[in-house]
């Protein structure tokens, strides 16, 4: 392998993944306060259906469905964590690598510089694919969110409305 004779081609590479690792810790705040708010939502259901006799039976059926619906968002999330963690692990070992890899072009050790450019690519990679896939996972996740709102919204329509809908158009007189 070749010395580079400039110096900034070494902090390019060094660079990089050090961007990414900004990135996902980023992602990770977002994701970190997505599982709070998941997780509260799971109590306040919890609460809920624990009062099921106060609930009518729509009702309760409705805030089951959304106990379930949200116990796989909260799967998603965490398991979205778990790949952004992993992401930041593969950056933040690339970076070292690579600073690593930085020192031994200086020393000239072509053994040792092929090896870390190798193993420098290899946790970027992990790092890029964890990061992709906590990313698609959140899309999932947002895909439940929003179902479990468009139902709830439908049950709203259907169920609560209707004796608000009844009075709101009854005559004058019958409303006294």
């Amino acid at each position: 392998m070749e010395v580079p004779t400039n110096p900034f081609a070494v902090l390019t590479f060094i660079s990089a993944p050090a961007i990414l690792t900004n990135a996902s810790c980023v992602l990770l705040f977002g994701t970190g306060n997505r599982y709070g708010r998941a997780i509260d939502r799971m109590h306040d259901l919890s609460r809920l259906v624990e009062k099921g006799v106060t609930l009518g039976q729509a009702e309760l059926q409705l805030r089951l469905r959304q106990l379930d619906a949200g116990e796989t968002r909260t799967l998603l999330i965490v398991r979205a964590l778990t790949c952004f963690y992993t992401a930041v692990a593969g950056f933040v070992a690339c970076t070292l690598i690579s600073l690593i890899g930085a020192a031994l072009v200086y020393r000239q050790a072509a053994l040792g510089i092929s090896f870390s450019f190798a193993f420098a690519g290899v946790a970027g990679t992990i790092g890029a694919l964890a990061m992709m896939t906590g990313a698609l996972m959140l899309a999932r996740e947002t895909t439940y969110s929003f179902r479990i709102l468009k139902e709830e919204r439908h049950y709203i329509t259907e169920h609560l409305s209707s004796p608000a809908m009844k009075l709101a158009n009854a005559p004058p007189s019958a409303q006294s």
